[in-house]
C-alpha cells in the first residue's frame, strides 16, 4: 500500500529541528545518527516550530464571519482562495510553498514526529530523575497528535452522529512511524475515540504549570478534550471536562486593561490562552485588505462591550478584525472558551443557573467598569440562545465558526443559509450541505488511494 507522505522521517526530522546549522547537517552524513533517541532530543522535537501552525484555515475562509467586495476578491492571490470564499471548492490543490500551508499534509507531519517521539519513548527507561520530563513529552505528543487529528476531522469529515459515526469515514489513524504501514480510513467513531482517549491520557502527564506559552499544560489538554465532546455532542463529558479544566487554570483577562489605541491590543499580552498556536493560514480572510466583518455580526455588540473596540476597527468605513493574541489567528484553547463550552453544556443539561453563572463570569470582564447588568433567562433554551450568541462574538478568527455552522444547522432552531454577495454575483450554502465537508486533496487520493469524501 503506499504511503501517507512521501518524505522519509528522518529527513522530516532534519527539517523541523528549530536551531540545526548547516555545519551540524553536514557533519551528520549518516542518516540514522539523526533519529531522535534521547530525552533531549524528543524535547526539542516536541517543542519544534512546526507545532505553532494549525489547520482549518479553509474552514474559517469558508464561515460567515466576514464579507468580501469584488475589488477584494479580485486582489486575492490564489484561485483556490476565491473558492473557498464562494463555497465553489471541488478539489484540494497542491499550494506548493511551505508544508505547513497544507492542512492536510501539515496535519500528518505533526502526527509522523508525535509517533516517532511516543515509540522512542517505548524505548527509554523512566526513572524518578527524568520521569517529569519524560511524562511531560508523551502528554505533549499525545496532546498534539490528538489536535491533528480532531483539525483533520473536523475539515474533512462528517459531523459526528453518534448514530452513523460508526460506519462514517474517519481519517486515517497513524499510530506507528513506519511509513510503509498500510494506510485506510477509520471509522468517525474511531478517529474521535482515538482524539479523547489519548487527551485523557495526556491530562495525566502533564504538568499543571506552563514552562512557557509554547508549552501545553493539563488545563489545555483539557480544554482541547471539552472542545472534542462538544463536537460529539458529548454534553455531560464537554462539560465535565470544562470543568476539569477549569480547576486547574480559570485565568480571565479583564478587557478594561487593554488599550483599544494599540494597533494589536492582545498581541503578547493575553493570559487567557493555554498555548499559543495559529492558524495555518486565513487565506484572504486574515488580511485588513481582504474582508470585513458584516455589520449584522459587529451590531451585536453594545457600546459599553470592550470587543467592540478591542476586536475591531473602522477602516475605510468598514468594520476590520484586528483582535487575535497572536497577530494571526489564534486557533489553540484559551480559558474564554472553556467558560462557553461549560456555559453551553450546562444549559442543554437543564441547568440554566450554572450556564448563566459560567456566562456572567466571562461577560463581566468584557464590560467597561460599572456597567455589566447579569444576564437573565427564564427558560434552558433562553440560556442557550445567550450562550450561542456570545460564542459567536467571542470566539471571531478561531477557526471554530464553520465547525460550529455545522453541528447547529442540525437544530432547524438554528439552521442557517450562508450567503456571499461578491460584486452581481451571490453564492449561497444551505444547512447540512455536502460542501461542508471539504474534498481530501487529489494528489494525497492519487499517491495513497484512500477512499474520497
Amino acid at each position: 500500500m503506499k504511503k501517507i507522505i512521501k518524505s522519509l522521517l528522518p529527513i522530516a526530522f532534519l527539517f523541523l529541528m528549530p536551531s540545526c546549522s548547516k555545519d551540524w547537517l553536514e557533519e551528520k552524513q549518516d542518516i540514522k545518527l539523526v533519529v531522535p533517541t534521547t530525552l533531549n532530543d524528543l524535547n526539542l522535537l516536541m517543542n519544534s516550530s512546526q507545532f505553532v501552525y494549525d489547520g482549518r484555515g479553509s474552514m474559517e475562509a469558508s464561515c460567515d464571519d466576514f464579507e468580501i467586495t469584488l475589488e477584494q476578491y479580485n486582489s486575492l492571490w490564489l484561485d483556490f482562495e476565491r473558492k473557498l470564499l464562494t463555497w465553489t471548492v471541488q478539489e484540494f490543490p497542491k499550494l506548493g510553498g511551505e508544508t505547513y500551508q497544507e492542512e492536510w499534509e501539515n496535519s500528518y507531519l505533526q502526527i509522523q514526529s508525535c509517533n516517532v517521539t511516543l515509540n522512542a519513548l517505548a524505548k527509554i527507561t523512566k526513572t524518578s530523575s527524568n520521569g517529569q520530563l519524560y511524562d511531560r513529552i508523551k502528554g505533549t505528543a499525545l496532546y498534539y497528535r490528538s489536535k491533528a487529528f480532531l483539525n483533520l476531522a473536523m475539515t474533512f469529515c462528517k459531523y459526528y452522529d453518534v448514530t452513523t459515526a460508526g460506519t462514517d469515514l474517519g481519517v486515517p489513524i497513524k499510530l506507528d512511524e513506519d511509513i510503509n504501514e498500510p494506510i485506510f480510513r477509520s471509522t468517525l467513531q474511531q478517529t474521535y475515540q482515538r482524539i479523547t482517549d489519548d487527551l485523557i491520557l495526556a491530562a495525566t502527564l502533564l504538568p499543571q504549570n506552563a514552562i512557557s506559552t509554547t508549552h501545553i499544560t493539563n488545563a489545555g489538554a483539557y480544554a482541547l478534550l471539552a472542545r472534542a465532546y462538544l463536537y460529539m455532542d458529548d454534553y455531560t463529558k464537554a462539560y465535565e471536562a470544562a470543568q476539569n479544566s477549569l480547576k486547574l487554570y480559570s485565568v480571565l483577562d479583564d478587557y478594561n486593561t487593554f488599550n483599544s489605541a494599540d494597533s494589536y491590543p492582545f498581541l503578547g499580552k493575553s493570559k487567557e490562552v493555554h498555548i499559543m498556536i495559529e492558524m495555518t493560514t486565513g487565506y484572504g480572510t486574515a488580511g485588513d485588505n481582504y474582508s470585513s466583518i458584516p455589520n449584522e455580526l459587529y451590531n451585536l455588540y453594545s457600546d459599553n462591550d470592550l470587543r467592540k473596540v478591542l476586536y475591531f476597527r473602522v477602516q475605510n468605513g468598514k468594520n476590520v478584525w484586528r483582535g487575535s493574541p497572536m497577530g494571526n489567528n489564534l486557533t489553540g484553547t484559551a480559558t474564554n472558551e472553556v467558560y462557553l463550552i461549560g456555559a453551553e453544556c450546562a444549559s442543554r443539561l437543564g441547568n440554566r443557573e450554572k450556564a448563566l453563572d459560567m456566562l456572567n463570569i466571562l461577560l463581566i470582564n468584557r464590560f467597561k467598569v460599572g456597567t455589566f447588568v447579569p444576564l437573565l433567562a427564564n427558560t434552558d433554551q433562553e440560556a442557550l440562545d445567550l450562550v450561542l450568541t456570545e460564542r459567536r462574538k467571542e470566539l471571531l478568527k478561531r477557526g471554530l465558526r464553520f465547525q460550529d455552522l455545522k453541528r447547529l444547522n442540525k437544530d432547524l432552531r438554528y439552521a442557517k443559509t450562508l450567503t456571499r454577495v461578491v460584486g452581481e454575483n451571490v453564492y449561497t450554502l444551505p444547512p447540512n450541505d455536502k460542501r461542508y465537508i471539504f474534498p481530501i486533496p487529489q494528489y494525497i487520493i492519487n499517491y495513497n488511494g484512500i477512499e474520497q469524501n
